[in-house]
């Protein structure tokens, strides 16, 4: 297999989560969701195994992004979701698993125009990496769905400041990036649910296309109330 490919397209380092240490760790999370080996992955993305080894343990730099570009490529094969701005700068929701081999197929390709889009255009990520540096629990998702259409639109960037346990219900109205207890991360007008301590997840979109535009009675690990906007400028 000739797979001597130079990766010359480096990464900024913004903060500690895009350093060559914390995206090794990322990149090995990604390859264990897809149940690959070291080999089954350089082989599905055409990656020298050596310099896989070299990412892996942050070595000469660290994972780049056009090999960062070709791992979520391959672990899109094999059912792994995972977006370019996670996997280098930990910005937005982590990786999924998909069951269905077509949609996955479907979805990793919408998802790779958008995050192209995103990454041509630095200032959201910059100021998402900065708005983290600034509060120790902020979370940051990129929306993939029209449920809070017009005021949040696919491909938008929400961040806020996570709020747990009994502070939840001062979020109680608003437009929330909310956590569940099985792990989902939604942007969602939160609401309070008929049973104690669990709540209701409401799309402000009348027109929306998402199948359950209402969550009834769910349990979440923490709710931010949303405190900045980074839109999706798509670039022509």
């Amino acid at each position: 297999m000739n797979t001597q490919k130079t990766y010359i397209k480096k990464i900024t380092i913004l903060d500690d989560k895009s350093s060559p240490a914390a995206r090794a760790i990322r990149l090995k999370m990604v390859r264990h969701l897809a149940n690959l080996s070291r080999k089954e992955l350089c082989s599905l993305c055409k990656i020298n195994i050596h310099t896989l080894i070299g990412w892996e343990v942050a070595r000469f730099g660290g994972l780049p992004l056009d090999g960062a570009e070709k791992i979520i490529a391959g672990v899109a094969e094999k059912g792994v979701q995972c977006t370019l701005d996670w996997l280098i700068h930990e910005i937005g929701a982590g990786p999924t698993v998909v069951t269905d081999y077509i949609t996955a197929k479907i979805d990793s390709k919408k998802k790779e125009q958008e995050i192209n889009s995103l990454h041509n255009n630095k200032q959201p990520i910059t100021e998402l990496v900065l708005f983290r540096k600034q509060y120790s629990d902020a979370i940051s998702l990129q929306i993939a769905d029209d449920g809070m259409s017009p005021f949040y639109n696919e491909g938008d960037y929400v961040a806020g400041v996570k709020q747990y346990g009994t502070t939840i219900q001062s979020a109680v109205g608003q437009d929330c990036i909310v956590q569940c207890s099985n792990g989902q991360i939604l942007l969602r007008n939160l609401r309070l649910g008929t049973e104690p301590g669990k709540y209701t997840l409401v799309c402000t979109n009348p027109q929306t296309k998402v199948s359950n535009p209402i969550l009834y009675n769910i349990e979440i690990t923490s709710a931010a109330k949303v405190a900045r906007v980074y839109r999706n400028i798509k670039l022509l």
